[in-house]
């Protein structure tokens, strides 16, 4: 939850940069938009019940999960408008994650003129 709350503090300066924010969960979509608007969350939270845009990344850590179960990877990913991906940072373990900071210095830095 604290990295969400540090991506809708970021939120509005990445709007400002031209970039759409958007989480993506494997959970149902009843539980993310239960956090959407419990966490007053400016951007939407996907639902990949299936786990197929998480597998098509390779963020899939097949057996990771309880039981033996498919979870996915956490991961910050940077996506043009073709889907290709332009800044990622994957974890290597579940309490690896970026500041948010580094994503918004990754977006000033893509979005920089010249450099779209």
């Amino acid at each position: 939850m604290s990295e969400l709350v540090g991506l809708q503090e970021i939120h509005d300066q990445i709007d400002r940069a031209g970039v759409r924010l958007i989480a993506l969960s494997v959970d149902q979509p009843e539980q993310s938009r239960g956090v959407v608007e419990g966490r007053g969350l400016s951007f939407p939270i996907l639902a990949d019940v299936d786990r197929t845009v998480t597998a098509a990344y390779g963020l899939l850590h097949k057996g990771g999960g309880p039981g033996g179960s498919d979870i996915a990877i956490p991961a910050h990913l940077l996506i043009d408008r073709d889907g290709g991906i332009v800044w990622r940072h994957v974890a290597r373990r579940i309490q690896d994650r970026p500041d948010p900071q580094q994503d918004l210095d990754a977006v000033r830095r893509l979005s920089a003129p010249g450099r779209v």
